[in-house]
Order: C-alpha cells, then sequence, then structure tokens
C-alpha cells in the first residue's frame, strides 16, 4: 500500500468536510458536500483517473456524486425514515456504496469486494461515532459540537475507506494470473 498516497487522500476528504462545515449557512450549501468529496477524491488521485481526458473524469465524478447525494437524501428522508435512528445507518452505508461505485468508475479499484466490505463498514461507524462525540463533553472541538460533526466523520471514514480501496495493491498471485 502507499501510505502517503492514502494519507493524502484521507486528509483532503477531512479538509473537503471542514469546508462544508464552515460554509454550512449558505444557502445551497448541502450541493457543497458531494461537490467537494468528490473533488477531494478525484484531485488527489489524479494520476490514477481511468479516462483519457482527466477533466472529463472529474466532471463525471463530480455530477454522479451530486445525483448519488440527492438520491441518497430522497431514499433516506422519505422512504426509510419509518426505520427511525437505522435509516440514518442505512442511508449513510447507501451513500458510501453508491459513492464507491462512482468511484469505481473513475479510479479503479484493484480488490473492488475486499475495498467495498471496508468501506461499507467504516460507513456504518459514522452514526455511533457521532453520537458518541455529540453525547461526550469529552471533545471539546468547535467543528464537532453540532450535528455537522456526522458530516466531517462521514467524509472521514468514507474518504479512508476509498483512499484504501484505490491505493490496494494485487497479491503476487493475481498479477501472475
Amino acid at each position: 500500500m502507499q501510505i502517503i498516497r492514502i494519507a493524502m487522500t484521507s486528509l483532503c476528504c477531512i479538509l473537503a468536510s471542514i469546508i462544508f462545515s464552515v460554509c454550512i449557512k449558505w444557502d445551497w450549501s448541502f450541493i457543497l458536500i458531494p461537490t467537494l468529496i468528490s473533488l477531494a477524491v478525484s484531485l488527489s488521485n489524479f494520476d490514477r483517473i481511468s479516462f483519457p481526458k482527466k477533466l472529463i473524469g472529474i466532471l463525471l465524478h463530480w455530477f454522479l456524486s451530486i445525483v448519488i447525494f440527492i438520491i441518497t437524501i430522497g431514499i433516506t428522508v422519505f422512504i426509510l425514515s419509518p426505520m427511525g435512528l437505522y435509516a440514518m445507518y442505512v442511508g449513510s452505508a447507501l451513500a458510501a456504496i453508491l459513492f464507491t461505485l462512482i468511484t469505481n468508475i473513475i479510479l479503479i479499484f484493484p480488490k473492488f469486494w475486499l475495498s467495498m466490505a471496508i468501506i461499507i463498514g467504516l460507513s456504518v461507524l459514522v452514526w455511533p461515532i457521532a453520537d458518541y462525540i455529540h453525547a461526550h463533553p469529552l471533545f471539546k472541538f468547535t467543528l464537532l459540537n453540532g450535528r455537522e460533526n456526522i458530516v466531517i466523520i462521514w467524509c472521514s471514514l468514507v474518504g479512508f475507506g476509498v483512499a484504501l480501496g484505490v491505493h490496494a495493491q494485487k497479491d503476487k498471485c493475481d498479477r501472475i494470473s
């Protein structure tokens, strides 16, 4: 694995979520979430984009990120809301799965199913971690005070999972065959 590249992609995703938290009062700030996370992943892995024209790949990733964001919000709010708090777990995992699928179009994951399992596992951890941080006064970071911490945690964990997926290397026996 390329630890520096994984750290760079993860840090870009954390930075994207922090920029969102600062701009949350803006009227159209909800569009910033998919925009910033897609740009963080695409630009930090620019050399790995599978499209011959890199700009088209970045724009496609951005557009599809906005589409899946709207679809996920719609499904979570309108269809899964009777599930209560579990709807948030499912919505977080659904957003991560869809984001992983569109990212795999732009940046190929060498070990797709392993990457998908890691990303789903990390996305399911978002709500328990966010609730713990919100409930315990031990954490006094100003960025994590409100419920916006969910976006920061989701972008951080899913960004880390995507970075692991993009930069995973195939085993030696996979390279031979």
